[in-house]
């Protein structure tokens, strides 16, 4: 008898462990392949750009070893619930967050609103104008960064470009969206923005 209330706890807490949901999120970049399996993530040279999304349960920190055509290292994910970048490129990484329908290339501006926005993407490339509340990134090789605390964020890498259109969240609100360039891709977007100046 005590074997099967035994079998039946034991399928009760693994039922609850596999209802837990999930608190983190990781969008890991790379370029080749990038496989994870429970704690160890490794990427394997390619020449693509690749991302992987991982889902993370629980609200306790986490470390990951991480493995690159670089090296070994380990990421520490903190407890805080969220959506987080692991930038895993030889490049930096740089982004914000964005209007729905406003990829940066393609909305039309007056003379000095374009330049304005070409002096602010130059400051983004090296940096200059990073803050917490501007909604702006410039995530360095290996480095981990909290992006959101909504784990339900759309986050659009390099090479990807919005949809001109989104559904709302299941509470009926205009989604949190963010879109990111690799630095060489910033710097390729100013110089097309630059020809457009007079």
């Amino acid at each position: 008898m005590k074997r099967i209330h035994l079998i039946a706890l034991f399928s009760i807490v693994t039922f609850l462990a596999c209802n837990e949901p999930v608190t983190k999120k990781v969008l890991v970049m790379g370029r080749g392949k990038i496989d994870a399996q429970e704690n160890n993530i490794t990427m394997t040279d390619g020449s693509s750009y690749v991302e992987e999304t991982i889902e993370i349960k629980g609200d306790k920190p986490v470390t990951w070893n991480v493995t690159t055509p670089s090296g070994k290292t380990t990421v520490n994910i903190p407890e805080e619930k969220g959506f987080y970048i692991l930038n895993l490129k030889t490049d930096t990484i740089v982004g914000s967050q964005q209007n729905i329908g406003q990829d940066l290339g393609g909305r039309t501006m007056t003379q000095e609103e374009l330049k304005v926005k070409i002096d602010s993407l130059i400051k983004l490339t090296t940096g200059a104008n990073i803050s917490l509340g501007g909604h702006n990134y410039f995530i360095l090789p290996n480095q981990l960064i909290k992006i959101s605390p909504n784990t339900e964020a759309k986050i659009f890498g390099p090479f990807t470009k919005i949809p001109g259109s989104f559904e709302a969240d299941k509470d009926g609100n205009a989604p949190e969206i963010y879109k990111f360039y690799t630095n060489t891709e910033m710097r390729d977007l100013i110089v097309r923005l630059k020809k457009n100046t007079i």
